[in-house]
Protein backbone atom coordinates (compact mmCIF):
# COMPACT_ATOMS: atom_id res chain seq x y z
CA UNK A 1 0.00 0.00 0.00
CA UNK A 2 1.40 3.03 -1.02
CA UNK A 3 2.60 5.27 2.01
CA UNK A 4 0.44 8.41 0.79
CA UNK A 5 -3.44 8.36 2.00
CA UNK A 6 -6.14 10.07 0.22
CA UNK A 7 -7.95 13.26 2.23
CA UNK A 8 -10.85 15.69 1.16
CA UNK A 9 -10.57 19.16 0.20
CA UNK A 10 -13.12 21.02 0.83
CA UNK A 11 -13.71 24.86 -0.67
CA UNK A 12 -16.30 27.51 -0.94
CA UNK A 13 -17.20 28.19 -4.50
CA UNK A 14 -19.80 29.57 -6.90
CA UNK A 15 -21.59 26.21 -6.49
CA UNK A 16 -21.66 26.56 -2.39
CA UNK A 17 -19.35 23.81 -1.56
CA UNK A 18 -17.29 21.47 -3.65
CA UNK A 19 -14.56 18.66 -3.19
CA UNK A 20 -11.65 17.38 -4.86
CA UNK A 21 -9.36 15.16 -3.80
CA UNK A 22 -5.25 15.40 -2.78
CA UNK A 23 -3.05 13.18 -1.84
CA UNK A 24 -1.24 13.72 1.66
CA UNK A 25 2.23 12.37 1.82
CA UNK A 26 3.33 11.19 4.62
CA UNK A 27 6.52 11.62 6.40
CA UNK A 28 7.70 8.15 5.33
CA UNK A 29 9.01 7.78 2.44
CA UNK A 30 7.27 10.64 0.64
CA UNK A 31 7.28 11.96 -3.09
CA UNK A 32 6.33 14.68 -4.90
CA UNK A 33 2.97 15.73 -6.45
CA UNK A 34 3.56 15.58 -10.36
CA UNK A 35 1.54 18.21 -12.27
CA UNK A 36 0.11 15.54 -14.52
CA UNK A 37 -1.70 14.07 -11.52
CA UNK A 38 -2.26 17.32 -10.22
CA UNK A 39 -4.37 18.75 -13.57
CA UNK A 40 -6.21 15.63 -13.51
CA UNK A 41 -8.34 16.18 -10.55
CA UNK A 42 -11.81 17.59 -10.32
CA UNK A 43 -13.90 19.59 -8.96
CA UNK A 44 -17.06 18.27 -7.68
CA UNK A 45 -20.25 20.18 -6.21
CA UNK A 46 -21.58 18.74 -3.13
CA UNK A 47 -23.92 21.59 -2.16
CA UNK A 48 -26.24 22.64 -0.57
CA UNK A 49 -28.80 25.51 -2.12
CA UNK A 50 -30.97 24.79 0.85
CA UNK A 51 -30.54 28.37 2.01
CA UNK A 52 -28.69 29.72 -1.56
CA UNK A 53 -26.35 32.64 -0.24
CA UNK A 54 -25.96 36.36 -0.12
CA UNK A 55 -27.46 38.18 -3.33
CA UNK A 56 -26.09 41.81 -4.44
CA UNK A 57 -28.54 42.58 -7.08
CA UNK A 58 -31.40 41.92 -9.65
CA UNK A 59 -32.46 42.86 -12.59
CA UNK A 60 -35.37 41.62 -14.99
CA UNK A 61 -37.13 42.16 -18.35
CA UNK A 62 -40.42 43.33 -18.02
CA UNK A 63 -43.11 41.40 -18.35
CA UNK A 64 -44.55 39.40 -20.59
CA UNK A 65 -40.97 37.98 -20.42
CA UNK A 66 -40.14 35.71 -17.31
CA UNK A 67 -36.22 36.64 -17.65
CA UNK A 68 -33.93 37.31 -14.55
CA UNK A 69 -30.67 37.47 -13.22
CA UNK A 70 -29.14 37.93 -10.48
CA UNK A 71 -25.69 38.83 -9.19
CA UNK A 72 -24.05 36.67 -5.98
CA UNK A 73 -21.41 38.34 -4.11
CA UNK A 74 -19.15 35.66 -4.00
CA UNK A 75 -20.68 33.32 -7.10
CA UNK A 76 -21.16 34.95 -10.28
CA UNK A 77 -23.87 35.71 -11.97
CA UNK A 78 -27.42 33.53 -12.99
CA UNK A 79 -29.76 33.77 -15.03
CA UNK A 80 -33.22 32.20 -15.04
CA UNK A 81 -36.01 32.32 -17.90
CA UNK A 82 -38.84 30.88 -15.85
CA UNK A 83 -38.95 33.28 -13.17
CA UNK A 84 -36.60 31.63 -11.10
CA UNK A 85 -37.46 28.03 -11.43
CA UNK A 86 -34.25 27.11 -12.73
CA UNK A 87 -31.08 28.72 -13.28
CA UNK A 88 -27.63 28.96 -14.98
CA UNK A 89 -24.25 30.20 -14.64
CA UNK A 90 -23.53 32.31 -16.86
CA UNK A 91 -20.01 34.36 -15.70
CA UNK A 92 -18.02 30.75 -14.07
CA UNK A 93 -15.62 31.08 -17.11
CA UNK A 94 -14.31 34.27 -15.99
CA UNK A 95 -11.39 34.74 -12.82
CA UNK A 96 -13.90 36.47 -10.94
CA UNK A 97 -16.33 35.69 -8.43
CA UNK A 98 -17.43 38.97 -6.69
CA UNK A 99 -20.33 40.82 -8.38
CA UNK A 100 -21.63 44.36 -7.77
CA UNK A 101 -24.82 45.57 -9.84
CA UNK A 102 -26.40 44.66 -13.13
CA UNK A 103 -28.17 46.64 -15.64
CA UNK A 104 -30.21 45.79 -18.72
CA UNK A 105 -30.64 48.36 -21.54
CA UNK A 106 -34.30 48.89 -21.59
CA UNK A 107 -34.79 49.30 -25.53
CA UNK A 108 -31.89 46.28 -26.28
CA UNK A 109 -32.61 43.89 -23.50
CA UNK A 110 -29.90 41.54 -25.20
CA UNK A 111 -27.24 43.77 -23.72
CA UNK A 112 -26.71 43.06 -19.77
CA UNK A 113 -24.18 45.33 -18.32
CA UNK A 114 -22.19 43.62 -15.01
CA UNK A 115 -19.96 45.81 -12.73
CA UNK A 116 -17.83 43.36 -10.37
CA UNK A 117 -16.86 43.88 -6.66
CA UNK A 118 -20.01 43.94 -3.73
CA UNK A 119 -19.94 47.59 -2.61
CA UNK A 120 -21.80 46.61 0.45
CA UNK A 121 -18.84 47.10 2.64
CA UNK A 122 -18.57 44.29 5.40
CA UNK A 123 -15.35 43.32 5.98
CA UNK A 124 -15.29 39.90 3.67
CA UNK A 125 -16.10 41.65 0.68
CA UNK A 126 -13.75 41.03 -2.34
CA UNK A 127 -12.56 42.82 -4.88
CA UNK A 128 -13.82 42.70 -8.67
CA UNK A 129 -12.14 43.00 -11.94
CA UNK A 130 -14.34 45.79 -13.97
CA UNK A 131 -17.07 45.78 -15.97
CA UNK A 132 -18.28 43.20 -18.31
CA UNK A 133 -20.95 43.67 -21.12
CA UNK A 134 -23.31 40.68 -22.62
CA UNK A 135 -24.62 40.96 -26.04
CA UNK A 136 -26.37 37.73 -26.22
CA UNK A 137 -29.00 37.98 -23.33
CA UNK A 138 -26.45 37.48 -20.85
CA UNK A 139 -25.07 34.00 -22.08
CA UNK A 140 -21.43 35.30 -22.43
CA UNK A 141 -19.43 38.16 -20.98
CA UNK A 142 -16.65 40.37 -22.37
CA UNK A 143 -14.81 42.69 -20.32
CA UNK A 144 -15.19 46.47 -20.89
CA UNK A 145 -12.58 48.31 -18.89
CA UNK A 146 -12.47 49.94 -15.48
CA UNK A 147 -10.71 47.21 -13.81
CA UNK A 148 -9.01 48.87 -10.84
CA UNK A 149 -12.01 50.27 -9.67
CA UNK A 150 -12.39 47.40 -7.51
CA UNK A 151 -16.15 47.86 -6.40
CA UNK A 152 -18.77 49.08 -9.06
CA UNK A 153 -21.92 50.49 -7.35
CA UNK A 154 -24.42 50.92 -9.54
CA UNK A 155 -24.83 50.94 -13.63
CA UNK A 156 -27.60 53.55 -15.56
CA UNK A 157 -28.17 52.77 -18.94
CA UNK A 158 -30.03 55.86 -21.15
CA UNK A 159 -33.44 55.28 -21.38
CA UNK A 160 -33.52 55.14 -25.43
CA UNK A 161 -29.61 55.04 -26.60
CA UNK A 162 -27.95 51.78 -25.16
CA UNK A 163 -24.53 52.82 -26.12
CA UNK A 164 -24.83 55.43 -23.19
CA UNK A 165 -23.75 54.10 -19.93
CA UNK A 166 -23.15 55.49 -16.37
CA UNK A 167 -21.05 53.98 -14.07
CA UNK A 168 -20.48 54.40 -10.27
CA UNK A 169 -17.19 53.39 -9.35
CA UNK A 170 -16.78 53.08 -5.51
CA UNK A 171 -12.83 52.36 -5.67
CA UNK A 172 -10.94 50.18 -3.53
CA UNK A 173 -12.64 49.43 -0.34
CA UNK A 174 -9.10 48.34 1.80
CA UNK A 175 -7.23 51.67 0.75
CA UNK A 176 -7.02 54.72 -0.86
CA UNK A 177 -6.78 54.73 -4.67
CA UNK A 178 -7.53 57.45 -7.74
CA UNK A 179 -9.37 54.91 -9.81
CA UNK A 180 -13.08 55.69 -8.31
CA UNK A 181 -15.42 58.08 -9.52
CA UNK A 182 -18.62 58.18 -12.45
CA UNK A 183 -17.98 57.25 -15.35
CA UNK A 184 -19.42 57.35 -18.83
CA UNK A 185 -19.83 55.88 -22.44
CA UNK A 186 -21.34 56.72 -25.55
CA UNK A 187 -19.66 53.94 -27.61
CA UNK A 188 -20.97 50.93 -25.91
CA UNK A 189 -18.24 50.49 -23.55
CA UNK A 190 -15.38 51.18 -25.81
CA UNK A 191 -14.32 54.41 -24.19
CA UNK A 192 -14.86 55.97 -20.96
CA UNK A 193 -14.39 59.23 -19.60
CA UNK A 194 -14.30 59.98 -15.64
CA UNK A 195 -17.02 62.67 -15.78
CA UNK A 196 -16.59 63.32 -11.59
CA UNK A 197 -14.05 62.76 -9.56
CA UNK A 198 -14.03 63.79 -5.90
CA UNK A 199 -10.69 62.29 -4.29
CA UNK A 200 -9.10 59.05 -4.27
CA UNK A 201 -11.10 58.56 -0.78
CA UNK A 202 -14.31 59.05 -2.13
CA UNK A 203 -16.19 57.29 -5.05
CA UNK A 204 -20.05 57.11 -6.67
CA UNK A 205 -22.16 54.58 -5.09
CA UNK A 206 -25.15 55.06 -7.10
CA UNK A 207 -26.45 57.08 -10.01
CA UNK A 208 -29.87 57.74 -11.83
CA UNK A 209 -30.61 58.87 -15.39
CA UNK A 210 -34.33 61.03 -15.22
CA UNK A 211 -36.68 58.42 -17.63
CA UNK A 212 -38.21 61.31 -19.46
CA UNK A 213 -35.42 63.82 -19.94
CA UNK A 214 -31.60 61.87 -20.06
CA UNK A 215 -30.08 64.89 -19.82
CA UNK A 216 -30.60 64.86 -16.09
CA UNK A 217 -28.77 63.02 -14.12
CA UNK A 218 -28.18 62.92 -10.19
CA UNK A 219 -25.61 60.53 -8.48
CA UNK A 220 -24.23 60.19 -5.27
CA UNK A 221 -20.63 60.04 -3.68
CA UNK A 222 -19.28 58.22 -1.00
CA UNK A 223 -16.49 58.29 1.06
CA UNK A 224 -15.79 55.09 3.01
CA UNK A 225 -12.88 53.29 4.07
CA UNK A 226 -12.41 49.59 5.41
CA UNK A 227 -10.55 47.67 7.95
CA UNK A 228 -10.73 44.63 9.01
CA UNK A 229 -12.64 45.45 12.21
CA UNK A 230 -13.92 48.48 11.54
CA UNK A 231 -15.54 50.59 9.16
CA UNK A 232 -15.13 55.13 8.45
CA UNK A 233 -18.49 55.63 6.60
CA UNK A 234 -19.02 59.23 5.49
CA UNK A 235 -16.99 62.01 5.38
CA UNK A 236 -16.56 65.41 2.99
CA UNK A 237 -16.34 63.36 -0.05
CA UNK A 238 -19.96 62.03 0.64
CA UNK A 239 -22.59 63.90 -1.54
CA UNK A 240 -25.64 64.62 -4.01
CA UNK A 241 -24.81 65.56 -7.53
CA UNK A 242 -27.07 66.57 -9.77
CA UNK A 243 -26.44 67.27 -14.08
CA UNK A 244 -28.32 69.18 -16.41
CA UNK A 245 -26.21 68.52 -19.44
CA UNK A 246 -25.67 64.19 -19.95
CA UNK A 247 -22.86 64.30 -17.39
CA UNK A 248 -20.30 66.57 -18.57
CA UNK A 249 -21.04 68.85 -15.35
CA UNK A 250 -21.97 68.89 -12.27
CA UNK A 251 -23.46 70.61 -9.56
CA UNK A 252 -23.80 69.41 -5.34
CA UNK A 253 -27.26 69.54 -3.97
CA UNK A 254 -27.22 71.63 -1.26
CA UNK A 255 -29.41 72.89 1.18
CA UNK A 256 -33.63 72.89 0.89
CA UNK A 257 -34.15 70.52 3.27
CA UNK A 258 -31.46 67.99 2.43
CA UNK A 259 -29.30 67.38 4.96
CA UNK A 260 -26.13 69.52 5.92
CA UNK A 261 -22.44 68.31 7.57
CA UNK A 262 -21.19 64.71 6.96
CA UNK A 263 -23.17 62.27 5.12
CA UNK A 264 -22.30 58.54 4.51
CA UNK A 265 -24.09 56.00 1.61
CA UNK A 266 -27.19 57.60 -0.10
CA UNK A 267 -29.11 55.95 -2.50
CA UNK A 268 -31.35 57.23 -5.18
CA UNK A 269 -34.98 56.37 -7.30
CA UNK A 270 -36.73 58.73 -9.72
CA UNK A 271 -39.80 57.71 -10.04
CA UNK A 272 -40.88 56.02 -13.60
CA UNK A 273 -44.48 57.11 -13.57
CA UNK A 274 -43.59 60.96 -12.01
CA UNK A 275 -40.07 61.43 -12.31
CA UNK A 276 -40.69 64.65 -10.50
CA UNK A 277 -41.10 62.72 -7.08
CA UNK A 278 -37.52 61.28 -6.13
CA UNK A 279 -36.63 59.31 -2.69
CA UNK A 280 -33.21 58.83 -1.23
CA UNK A 281 -31.64 56.33 1.82
CA UNK A 282 -29.62 59.43 3.42
CA UNK A 283 -26.95 58.32 5.99
CA UNK A 284 -26.75 61.46 7.89
CA UNK A 285 -24.59 62.56 11.29
CA UNK A 286 -26.76 63.14 14.14
CA UNK A 287 -25.33 66.67 13.64
CA UNK A 288 -24.53 68.89 11.28
CA UNK A 289 -21.09 69.80 12.19
CA UNK A 290 -19.58 65.86 13.48
CA UNK A 291 -18.53 62.90 11.49
CA UNK A 292 -21.00 59.96 11.80
CA UNK A 293 -20.59 57.35 14.38
CA UNK A 294 -21.73 54.09 15.04
CA UNK A 295 -25.65 54.78 15.60
CA UNK A 296 -28.15 52.63 14.46
CA UNK A 297 -30.47 55.69 13.75
CA UNK A 298 -29.14 59.33 13.69
CA UNK A 299 -31.92 61.53 13.49
CA UNK A 300 -31.29 63.34 9.96
CA UNK A 301 -30.71 59.53 8.63
CA UNK A 302 -33.53 57.95 6.70
CA UNK A 303 -35.66 57.80 3.93
CA UNK A 304 -35.99 61.54 2.03
CA UNK A 305 -38.48 62.22 -0.67
CA UNK A 306 -38.53 65.00 -3.19
CA UNK A 307 -41.51 65.75 -4.98
CA UNK A 308 -40.21 68.93 -7.97
CA UNK A 309 -37.36 67.04 -9.26
CA UNK A 310 -34.96 67.23 -6.64
CA UNK A 311 -34.97 71.20 -5.73
CA UNK A 312 -36.69 70.73 -2.22
CA UNK A 313 -36.42 67.56 0.41
CA UNK A 314 -38.51 66.71 3.18
CA UNK A 315 -37.21 64.05 5.44
CA UNK A 316 -39.99 61.37 5.81
CA UNK A 317 -38.51 59.18 8.87
CA UNK A 318 -35.42 57.96 10.00
CA UNK A 319 -34.97 54.60 9.63
CA UNK A 320 -32.18 53.73 8.09
CA UNK A 321 -30.33 50.75 9.37
CA UNK A 322 -26.77 49.69 8.78
CA UNK A 323 -26.96 51.47 5.46
CA UNK A 324 -23.32 50.38 4.86
CA UNK A 325 -24.34 47.02 4.11
CA UNK A 326 -27.83 47.66 2.67
CA UNK A 327 -29.11 50.35 1.55
CA UNK A 328 -31.63 50.47 -1.40
CA UNK A 329 -34.91 52.20 -2.25
CA UNK A 330 -37.35 51.51 -5.27
CA UNK A 331 -40.65 53.10 -5.62
CA UNK A 332 -43.69 51.82 -7.77
CA UNK A 333 -43.51 52.24 -11.09
CA UNK A 334 -47.12 53.49 -11.61
CA UNK A 335 -47.66 54.58 -8.17
CA UNK A 336 -45.39 57.16 -6.76
CA UNK A 337 -46.77 57.34 -3.35
CA UNK A 338 -46.03 53.29 -2.88
CA UNK A 339 -42.09 53.28 -1.97
CA UNK A 340 -40.12 49.95 -0.90
CA UNK A 341 -36.89 51.03 1.27
CA UNK A 342 -34.48 48.68 2.88
CA UNK A 343 -33.72 48.43 6.57
CA UNK A 344 -32.92 45.03 8.28
CA UNK A 345 -36.19 44.22 7.44
CA UNK A 346 -37.44 45.55 3.71
CA UNK A 347 -40.21 48.31 5.05
CA UNK A 348 -43.30 49.96 2.69
CA UNK A 349 -44.98 52.64 2.45
CA UNK A 350 -47.85 53.33 0.62
CA UNK A 351 -48.34 57.38 1.76
CA UNK A 352 -45.16 58.37 0.15
CA UNK A 353 -42.87 57.33 3.59
CA UNK A 354 -45.12 59.51 6.28
CA UNK A 355 -45.68 55.20 7.01
CA UNK A 356 -44.64 52.32 6.77
CA UNK A 357 -44.35 48.65 7.70
CA UNK A 358 -42.45 45.63 7.02
CA UNK A 359 -42.89 44.74 3.57
CA UNK A 360 -41.40 41.30 3.42
CA UNK A 361 -43.03 38.72 5.91
CA UNK A 362 -40.94 35.61 6.54
CA UNK A 363 -38.21 36.39 4.32
CA UNK A 364 -34.42 36.49 4.70
CA UNK A 365 -33.06 39.81 6.16
CA UNK A 366 -30.39 42.06 4.64
CA UNK A 367 -31.67 43.11 1.50
CA UNK A 368 -29.30 44.41 -1.17
CA UNK A 369 -31.73 44.53 -4.16
CA UNK A 370 -35.21 45.16 -5.53
CA UNK A 371 -36.36 44.92 -9.12
CA UNK A 372 -39.68 46.10 -9.91
CA UNK A 373 -41.70 44.99 -13.03
CA UNK A 374 -42.62 48.48 -14.91
CA UNK A 375 -45.53 46.70 -16.47
CA UNK A 376 -46.64 44.69 -13.58
CA UNK A 377 -45.66 46.13 -10.43
CA UNK A 378 -47.29 43.49 -8.23
CA UNK A 379 -44.14 41.12 -9.52
CA UNK A 380 -40.76 41.82 -7.86
CA UNK A 381 -37.83 40.52 -6.47
CA UNK A 382 -35.94 40.85 -3.64
CA UNK A 383 -32.66 39.55 -3.21
CA UNK A 384 -30.60 39.75 -0.07
CA UNK A 385 -28.29 37.46 2.22
CA UNK A 386 -30.73 33.93 1.95
CA UNK A 387 -31.23 34.56 -1.84
CA UNK A 388 -33.99 35.45 -4.16
CA UNK A 389 -37.67 36.05 -3.00
CA UNK A 390 -40.20 36.37 -5.42
CA UNK A 391 -43.46 38.21 -5.11
CA UNK A 392 -46.46 38.58 -7.47
CA UNK A 393 -49.23 39.80 -5.24
CA UNK A 394 -46.74 43.00 -4.15
CA UNK A 395 -45.22 40.92 -1.52
CA UNK A 396 -47.73 39.29 0.06
CA UNK A 397 -46.61 35.70 -0.71
CA UNK A 398 -43.23 35.34 -1.38
CA UNK A 399 -41.68 31.95 -3.35
CA UNK A 400 -38.41 31.46 -1.97
CA UNK A 401 -36.96 28.60 -3.87
CA UNK A 402 -33.97 26.42 -2.57
CA UNK A 403 -32.24 26.06 -6.28
CA UNK A 404 -29.03 28.73 -5.88
CA UNK A 405 -25.94 27.28 -5.01
CA UNK A 406 -23.96 30.66 -3.39
CA UNK A 407 -23.49 29.77 -0.25
CA UNK A 408 -20.62 31.78 1.07
CA UNK A 409 -18.53 29.49 3.63
CA UNK A 410 -16.35 30.78 6.36
CA UNK A 411 -14.72 27.35 7.51
CA UNK A 412 -15.32 23.83 6.43
CA UNK A 413 -14.95 20.55 8.57
CA UNK A 414 -15.02 16.48 7.62
CA UNK A 415 -14.98 14.06 10.05
CA UNK A 416 -13.33 10.15 9.47
CA UNK A 417 -16.52 8.52 8.27
CA UNK A 418 -16.84 6.56 5.43
CA UNK A 419 -18.26 8.04 3.20
CA UNK A 420 -17.20 11.17 5.25
CA UNK A 421 -19.49 14.30 6.03
CA UNK A 422 -18.91 17.56 6.00
CA UNK A 423 -19.93 20.63 7.94
CA UNK A 424 -19.42 24.35 6.86
CA UNK A 425 -20.09 27.80 8.47
CA UNK A 426 -21.98 29.91 5.83
CA UNK A 427 -22.26 33.80 6.15
CA UNK A 428 -25.52 34.57 7.65
CA UNK A 429 -26.67 31.10 7.42
CA UNK A 430 -25.91 29.50 10.16
CA UNK A 431 -23.88 26.17 9.79
CA UNK A 432 -24.76 23.04 7.43
CA UNK A 433 -23.73 19.41 7.51
CA UNK A 434 -24.13 17.18 4.70
CA UNK A 435 -22.46 13.93 3.04
CA UNK A 436 -19.78 14.43 0.82
CA UNK A 437 -20.97 11.57 -1.47
CA UNK A 438 -24.57 9.09 -2.11
CA UNK A 439 -24.96 6.78 -4.71
CA UNK A 440 -26.20 8.67 -6.62
CA UNK A 441 -24.60 11.46 -8.69
CA UNK A 442 -26.12 14.10 -7.18
CA UNK A 443 -26.29 14.76 -3.36
CA UNK A 444 -30.32 16.22 -2.74
CA UNK A 445 -31.36 19.18 -0.21
CA UNK A 446 -33.11 16.83 1.95
CA UNK A 447 -29.46 15.45 3.08
CA UNK A 448 -28.35 18.23 4.55
CA UNK A 449 -29.38 19.77 8.00
CA UNK A 450 -28.32 22.92 10.26
CA UNK A 451 -26.79 22.55 13.36
CA UNK A 452 -26.25 26.15 14.13
CA UNK A 453 -27.75 29.27 13.08
CA UNK A 454 -26.37 33.16 12.71
CA UNK A 455 -23.31 33.52 11.20
CA UNK A 456 -21.96 30.51 10.74
CA UNK A 457 -17.91 30.26 11.09
CA UNK A 458 -16.15 27.48 12.27
CA UNK A 459 -17.09 23.81 12.27
CA UNK A 460 -15.64 20.89 13.68
CA UNK A 461 -16.43 16.99 14.21
CA UNK A 462 -15.81 14.62 16.45
CA UNK A 463 -12.94 12.44 14.62
CA UNK A 464 -14.34 9.26 16.85
CA UNK A 465 -17.78 9.64 16.63
CA UNK A 466 -19.88 11.19 13.62
CA UNK A 467 -22.58 12.08 15.52
CA UNK A 468 -21.18 14.66 17.39
CA UNK A 469 -20.49 18.02 15.86
CA UNK A 470 -19.82 21.36 17.10
CA UNK A 471 -20.63 25.00 15.75
CA UNK A 472 -20.28 28.82 15.89
CA UNK A 473 -21.89 31.77 15.41
CA UNK A 474 -20.91 35.37 15.57
CA UNK A 475 -19.94 36.69 18.67
CA UNK A 476 -17.84 33.96 19.82
CA UNK A 477 -21.13 31.71 19.97
CA UNK A 478 -20.08 28.18 20.09
CA UNK A 479 -22.16 24.88 20.55
CA UNK A 480 -21.71 20.95 20.36
CA UNK A 481 -24.72 18.54 18.86
CA UNK A 482 -25.16 15.07 19.23
CA UNK A 483 -27.04 14.23 16.35
CA UNK A 484 -28.00 10.99 18.00
CA UNK A 485 -29.63 12.22 20.88
CA UNK A 486 -30.15 15.61 19.84
CA UNK A 487 -28.81 16.93 22.85
CA UNK A 488 -26.87 20.61 22.95
CA UNK A 489 -24.06 22.39 24.90
CA UNK A 490 -23.94 25.55 24.56
CA UNK A 491 -20.04 26.87 25.88
CA UNK A 492 -19.82 29.55 27.89
CA UNK A 493 -17.83 32.60 26.98
CA UNK A 494 -15.47 34.41 29.73
CA UNK A 495 -17.55 37.55 30.76
CA UNK A 496 -16.47 40.54 32.81
CA UNK A 497 -19.78 40.22 35.26
CA UNK A 498 -17.27 37.52 37.15
CA UNK A 499 -14.07 39.56 37.77
CA UNK A 500 -15.90 42.31 38.04
CA UNK A 501 -18.26 40.90 41.07
CA UNK A 502 -14.50 39.78 42.67
CA UNK A 503 -13.25 43.35 42.99
CA UNK A 504 -17.21 44.47 44.09
CA UNK A 505 -15.93 42.07 47.42
CA UNK A 506 -12.56 43.45 47.74
CA UNK A 507 -14.08 47.49 47.82
CA UNK A 508 -16.69 45.79 50.06
CA UNK A 509 -13.84 44.37 52.75
CA UNK A 510 -11.93 47.48 52.39
CA UNK A 511 -14.98 50.19 52.93
CA UNK A 512 -16.08 48.12 56.23
CA UNK A 513 -19.15 49.72 57.67
CA UNK A 514 -21.19 51.78 54.65
CA UNK A 515 -22.61 53.68 57.71
CA UNK A 516 -19.89 55.49 58.76
CA UNK A 517 -17.66 57.80 56.81
CA UNK A 518 -14.76 56.25 54.72
CA UNK A 519 -11.11 57.48 55.93
CA UNK A 520 -8.87 59.00 53.19
CA UNK A 521 -6.19 55.85 52.85
CA UNK A 522 -9.83 53.47 52.70
CA UNK A 523 -11.23 56.18 49.11
CA UNK A 524 -7.63 55.87 47.94
CA UNK A 525 -7.06 52.27 48.09
CA UNK A 526 -10.92 52.04 46.86
CA UNK A 527 -9.98 53.94 43.52
CA UNK A 528 -7.08 51.89 43.03
CA UNK A 529 -9.70 48.96 43.06
CA UNK A 530 -11.62 50.64 40.85
CA UNK A 531 -9.19 51.91 38.19
CA UNK A 532 -8.03 47.81 38.52
CA UNK A 533 -11.94 46.80 38.03
CA UNK A 534 -12.68 48.85 35.17
CA UNK A 535 -9.15 47.72 33.10
CA UNK A 536 -10.27 43.93 33.55
CA UNK A 537 -13.61 44.36 33.18
CA UNK A 538 -12.88 46.07 29.54
CA UNK A 539 -10.42 43.50 28.64
CA UNK A 540 -12.67 40.66 29.31
CA UNK A 541 -15.56 42.68 27.56
CA UNK A 542 -13.70 43.15 24.06
CA UNK A 543 -10.50 40.99 24.13
CA UNK A 544 -11.91 37.30 24.29
CA UNK A 545 -12.91 35.59 21.46
CA UNK A 546 -12.59 31.85 20.00
CA UNK A 547 -9.20 31.16 18.51
CA UNK A 548 -9.18 28.23 16.51
CA UNK A 549 -11.71 27.18 18.39
CA UNK A 550 -12.04 23.47 17.91
CA UNK A 551 -9.24 21.71 17.46
CA UNK A 552 -10.49 18.46 17.85
CA UNK A 553 -7.96 15.39 17.69
CA UNK A 554 -8.44 11.79 18.67
CA UNK A 555 -6.50 12.25 21.72
CA UNK A 556 -8.59 15.04 22.69
CA UNK A 557 -12.23 14.76 20.92
CA UNK A 558 -14.82 16.81 23.39
CA UNK A 559 -11.74 19.65 23.75
CA UNK A 560 -11.73 23.90 23.13
CA UNK A 561 -9.01 26.09 22.92
CA UNK A 562 -10.08 29.59 23.64
CA UNK A 563 -7.22 31.95 23.80
CA UNK A 564 -7.25 35.45 24.65
CA UNK A 565 -6.70 37.60 21.53
CA UNK A 566 -4.45 41.08 22.07
CA UNK A 567 -7.04 43.41 20.42
CA UNK A 568 -11.20 44.65 19.95
CA UNK A 569 -13.21 42.80 18.48
CA UNK A 570 -15.37 46.33 17.56
CA UNK A 571 -16.92 44.98 13.96
CA UNK A 572 -20.07 44.09 15.93
CA UNK A 573 -21.29 47.22 16.34
CA UNK A 574 -21.63 48.19 13.13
Amino acid sequence: MSPSRFVPRLAAVTGGLALHGTLLATALGAQALDSATVAGMRWRTVGPANFMGRLSDVVGIPSPSKTIFVAAAGGGIWKSTNNGITWRPTFDDKRIISMGMLAIAPTDTQQVWAGTGEPNSRNSIEPGGGIFKSTDGGLTWKPMGLEKTEHIGRIAVHPTNPNVVFVAALGAAWRSNPDRGLYKTTDGGQNWKLVKFISDKAGFVDVAIHPKNPNVVFATSWERRRTPYSLFSGGPGSALWKSTDGGETWAEVKGNGFPAGYKGRMSLDINLANPDVMYMMIEAASNTTGPIVGERSPKLNGLYKSTDGGTTWAQMNNINVRPFYYSQVRSDPKNPNRVYFSSTELQLSEDGGKTSRNAAQNVHVDDHGIWIDPNDPQRWFLANDGGIAITYDAGGNFAQMQNLPIGQFYEVAYDMAVPYNICGGAQDNGTWCGPSKRRVNQTSLGYWFTIAGGDGFYAAMDPTDPSVVYGESQGGNASRLNLKTGERYAFQKPSWQAKYKEWEDSIATVRGDPLTSATKAQNTAIAALRKQQAKDSADLALRFNWNTPFFLSPHNPSGGVLRRQPRAQVEQAR
